[in-house]
């Protein structure tokens, strides 16, 4: 077998597991297949995790939950850089968000629940309800109309919880008048400050925990119709050393490409709260908060909007009775929590290309569609009941599902018996960006093309820097600032990606 070059930062890492015991029990070197974006949605969720850790300690420090809506309001319009700060920090959230359902969406379509990754996929589900909860509990602490008015609308929904839940949220949630508290303010925002710092420490416990069980397994192995093919990466031992696609590479390459996501989303998250500022506008030369502050009177006048994130669950609550809905609710998460052992058990799949899982891949698109469907929905309609042709509506998307995609996949099984096949899902959506030598090779040294573009590159990032120098009024120019700062971090990601590439084993 060739040997595979170490680069520096390898030998360092390698020295210091022979003395310590760390690395190598926690990070393990990808196979040359898995360096694709899609294999690494994971680690896109951990940067926007790790930028909302940071922009929060920063909002904190001006936050005073005694006061929340003079603090918000004074940190958009006379900090320096607050808004801009303010932004970041909610436009992360749904980052966070969004890239968590792209990772989940992903890693059932690849079944990379299946066994022995059950735990990992029950963790991961674990993950997404903290984060649904820090994101409700942030939505809650500016303390404007709209926000406070749905807190308290989902409170009360809530409280329709069966199995004791409701006695739980209630326990948590009242509590009398406390000292310190301004004038008309309810004094749940201050104890919803506190979970919040408490939920976003159990999510980084938990994340921990996912971490660690990915890096035990190892990353799955390319999707093949082949029934009960191994699913650990370590069981094919002739493949790691025989086939040069499953070479397994340095760990500079590993560290190359997380900075890169970590990069991508950090500039994508500044670009889009510097090009749309999170509920805030400019008024003549003035940084202006445009939700009005929470008023009791003003909140019996207002529809329950929560966010888009939680528009799926307040339809169920506008289509059937609180107590039905919450367990439709309690339900849809049962089914996502167990579902490994759905597929393994009551499914029978022996597979985990999806043309082998009908039954898992028909139900997963009915939840798929209803989510949407239901989001939509409970948008186009607030304030209003929908009614029972709300739930009829799902019945009918899962039964389609069913019957559409469970016939059909049937049908591509026993075609394919008795033939092996790759399903490569990175090159069905577009995200093949492989260093792989049947997708792309970088030979050394750099083509002139490539040179060409890796000193166009540097120049735009300096000419970009100078120009973010020239920015001297922190608070009238912090949106342009954020703008020009999130460009140049997408280009540094490039040329951190042309590098990582470079670096790659011909």
């Amino acid at each position: 077998m060739e040997e595979r070059e170490e680069s520096w930062l390898d030998k360092v890492l390698l020295w210091l597991d022979e003395r310590t015991g760390i690395y190598g029990h926690t990070l393990r070197p990808a196979p040359r297949y898995a360096y694709r974006l899609d294999f690494w949605l994971g680690s896109f969720v951990l940067a926007a995790f790790a930028f909302e850790v940071v922009t929060g300690m920063l909002v904190a420090l001006y936050y005073i939950p005694a006061d929340p809506y003079a603090s918000t309001t004074f940190l958009i319009s006379q900090v320096p850089l607050g808004a801009l700060l303010f932004s970041l920090h909610s436009w992360g959230a749904y980052a966070m968000i969004f890239l968590l359902l792209i990772h989940m969406t992903r890693n059932f379509v690849v079944g990379a629940y299946r066994k022995p990754r059950e735990v990992m996929w029950m963790v991961g589900t674990l993950l997404a309800a903290l984060t649904l909860s820090e994101a409700y509990l942030g939505y809650s602490l500016p303390y404007n109309l709209i926000s406070w008015t749905a807190t308290t609308t989902g409170l009360n929904l809530f409280t329709y919880m069966p199995l004791g839940l409701s006695n739980l949220i209630a326990a948590f949630t009242l509590l009398p008048q406390l000292p310190g508290i301004a004038s008309g303010v309810d004094p749940l925002v201050d104890r919803f400050f506190i979970f919040h710092w408490i939920v976003g420490a159990l999510i980084g416990a938990v994340l921990g925990l996912h971490l660690y069980i990915f890096e035990k397994h190892g990353i799955t192995p390319p999707l093949s119709k082949e029934r009960d093919v191994s699913e650990l990466i370590d069981d094919h031992k002739d493949r790691l050393e025989r086939d040069p696609n499953w070479k397994l590479q340095p760990l500079t390459r590993t560290f190359g490409i997380i900075l890169v996501t970590f990069l991508m989303t950090f500039g994508a998250i500044f670009l889009i709260a510097s090009a749309f500022p999170f509920q805030i506008a400019m008024d003549g030369g003035q940084i202006k908060y445009l939700m009005p502050e929470y008023n009791p009177a003003l909140a019996a006048q207002t529809p329950p909007i929560p966010d888009w994130y939680f528009l799926f669950i307040y339809f169920f609550y506008k289509s059937v009775s609180p107590s039905n809905a919450s367990l439709i609710f309690l339900a849809w998460g049962a089914v996502t929590l167990l579902f490994p052992f759905i597929d393994q058990y009551i499914f029978r799949h022996r597979s985990s290309h999806p043309v082998m899982r009908p039954a898992a891949i028909a139900l997963g698109t009915g939840f798929i569609i209803s989510f949407i469907v239901n989001s939509v929905w409970a948008y186009l309609t607030p304030g209003r009941d929908i009614g029972p042709i709300g739930v009829e509506v799902d019945a009918v998307i899962f039964v389609m599902s069913f019957v559409a995609l469970f016939p059909t996949l049937r049908w591509l099984q026993r075609r394919s018996e008795g033939k092996t096949d790759s399903f490569d899902l990175g090159k069905r959506l577009g995200l093949a960006y492989s260093v792989s030598q049947q997708t792309l090779t970088l030979p050394k040294p750099l083509t002139l093309g490539l040179d060409l573009s890796v000193i166009l590159t540097g120049g735009l990032m300096v000419y970009i820097s100078m120009k973010m120098l020239t920015l001297t009024n922190l608070l009238l120019d912090q949106f342009e600032l954020g703008f020009l700062a999130g460009i140049n971090m997408i280009l540094f990601a490039y040329l951190v990606l042309i590098y990582t590439l470079r670096g790659a084993e011909q």
